[in-house]
């Protein structure tokens, strides 16, 4: 169920984990990785399958939760999720589990590294695809499970749409499928109910006022990094290292350029106020500047991380935000939710960073940054 693959120059665990659809954690399990920041050209790793659990454990269920199960060609499927009910923009977590029940030794055969798929439909309505923006290698594969062995996939839905918006209150299937050759159109569901905002009770004959709605507005400070008197600086209102002010931007004037040195790590960073318990979305837009016949060989990181009053860090949005291909030359629109922001929460610090990777001689542009509350 697992596969050997030979370090090549400028391979890191991340970006390993990344190509075949797994983790870094499950790559240094499956290797016992003293130190996963250390590996070397020609080092021989053994992959574990996307979701596979390592030491064949079972996954426990939360009292609560969805559970359904299903036979299928020899294979027990079982679909997850850690509750039935869940308040609006709370995390669903999804777990599919394929255990072989038979006699005899079951073989699927793949034709990429992708071996599951979760989808979320409301009536006949597809709401959220696993693999949408994902990319997979053209690689064919073949696992074998031996009798009463099991493999475990698991995802995270944040409740939003393939649009990126918050879905209304309401109830939605949750489908997981194995796509093996012959398997993918078999799938098994269960359901969950998403409750609306339940109005505070108040008091008679007084009553409480309600919550101020939440501003659509962009929060952050010179989002187009416009005001930038001095190249040699980062843009007012950011921070940063290893940043130029470039003219290669989408709107406006400049567009700030991560890694002028491209090999060195840049960081691109922005604090401001937010109220904890609110959803925030963040917007940004970035481009791979394609440098001379040169590689490019990065990871751009983007996460949000959280203090409070006394500048005390509380916690930051998971999972962090990675894009390994982004358009040589071409803008192109991402977005993150935050979920809920932690309690105690009243600063955030927006952070872009640049991580390059052996001989890399490309950059990334940044521009139109948003940091929008929701809900």
């Amino acid at each position: 169920m697992a596969i050997n693959y030979t370090v090549q120059t400028g391979d890191t665990l991340f970006l390993i984990a990344q190509r075949y659809g797994t983790t870094v954690e499950g790559i240094v399990q499956a290797n016992n990785l003293a130190n996963p920041d250390v590996i070397s050209i020609g080092q021989v790793l053994i992959i574990p399958e996307a979701g596979e659990n390592v030491e064949g454990a079972d996954i426990p269920q939360e009292v609560g939760s969805a559970n359904e199960s299903r036979s299928m060609g020899g294979l027990l499927y079982t679909l997850s999720t850690d509750r039935r009910t869940y308040g609006q923009g709370e995390s669903v977590r999804i777990t599919l589990t394929k255990r072989n029940i038979s006699n005899r030794t079951i073989v699927l055969r793949y034709r990429t590294t992708q071996r599951f798929e979760f989808v979320v439909r409301r009536g006949a309505e597809t709401v959220w695809r696993w693999s949408d923006g994902r990319s997979f290698a053209q690689a064919t594969a073949t696992v074998r499970l031996a009798p009463g062995e099991s493999q475990v996939f698991r995802a995270t839905w944040n409740q939003r749409n393939t649009r990126g918006r918050q879905v209304a209150p309401g109830n939605y299937t949750i489908e997981g499928r194995n796509v093996a050759t012959g398997l993918a159109n078999q799938a098994i569901s269960t359901s969950i109910r998403i409750r609306g905002v339940e109005p505070t009770p108040t008091p008679r004959p007084t009553p409480t006022p309600t919550a101020t709605p939440c501003p659509d507005v962009n929060i952050l400070v010179n989002p187009s990094f416009e005001r930038w008197p001095n190249p040699q600086s980062p843009p007012s209102g950011w921070t940063g290292s290893n940043l130029s002010r470039s003219t290669r931007s989408l709107t406006g004037n400049y567009a700030v350029e991560m890694g002028a040195a491209s090999g060195e790590r840049a960081v691109l960073a922005q604090r401001v106020n937010i109220e904890a318990g609110r959803l925030y979305d963040l917007i940004w837009r970035a481009a791979e500047h394609v440098r001379g016949i040169g590689a490019g060989r990065f990871v751009l990181l983007v996460e949000i991380f959280y203090y409070d009053r006394a500048g005390t860090f509380v916690g930051r949005t998971e999972p962090r935000y990675s894009q390994e291909n982004i358009p040589n030359d071409r803008y192109q629109r991402y977005s993150i939710s935050t979920g809920r922001v932690p309690a105690g929460a009243r600063v955030a610090e927006v952070r872009f960073t640049f991580e390059p990777s052996g001989n890399n001689t490309n950059t990334v542009l940044i521009d139109d940054v948003e940091l929008r509350c929701r809900f």
